[in-house]
């Protein structure tokens, strides 16, 4: 029995909890929708671990501005970390400008961050719920709901895919310098 109308946000929304969190946490699910998307994350990671990692460090090196004697100095560090996230998603779709492309290398990145920092891995999976929830029910609702990633199979055109990653990267890169520099 369905507790939500098919079309309904609620729906859209419940299980972009499940398979966020299932993703960022490394909890294995037999969601087709999830097991599709774990396998565009998974591509995506594994074809630019380099670019992740630098923009990682980016992100890393903001910590340092956090005085080392300062008492929760670690809670203000995954604060910002976790703020800062939600800065980057601003950018990358900024003008409303959202595409399967850009969902998948929000989760990429996230789901990254959150191999690296274990620890607040929960929060990162929290964040990036709530962000993609918030912020972009509405555009998967209108394009199909997450069933209609069932086209971005092992056979969908990894060039495409390729094309959306770079200047979701790119928005992402100049994220992380406005940040930085905002910072200074």
């Amino acid at each position: 029995m369905l507790y939500f109308d098919e079309n309904d946000e609620g729906r859209i929304q419940a299980e972009t909890m499940d398979i966020v969190v299932a993703l960022i946490c490394e909890i294995p699910s037999r969601s087709q929708n999830y097991i599709r998307m774990k396998e565009q994350v998974d591509r995506l990671i594994h074809r630019h671990e380099i670019l992740f990692t630098g923009m990682l460090r980016k992100l890393d090196s903001l910590s340092n501005k956090v005085n080392k004697y300062e008492k929760n100095r670690q809670d203000i560090i995954d604060d910002l970390l976790c703020g800062d996230l939600t800065t980057i998603f601003n950018h990358l779709i900024q003008n409303n400008n959202v595409s399967w492309g850009k969902i998948i290398t929000i989760l990429a990145f996230s789901t990254f961050i959150a191999r690296k920092h274990s620890e607040i891995s929960d929060r990162i999976a929290c964040v990036t719920g709530q962000y993609i929830n918030q912020r972009l029910t509405s555009w998967i609702k209108d394009h199909g709901g997450w069933e209609s990633m069932a086209f971005m199979d092992s056979t969908y055109d990894i060039d495409r895919l390729n094309k959306m990653f770079i200047v979701s990267a790119t928005c992402i890169s100049l994220s992380l310098i406005g940040l930085f520099l905002f910072l200074r």
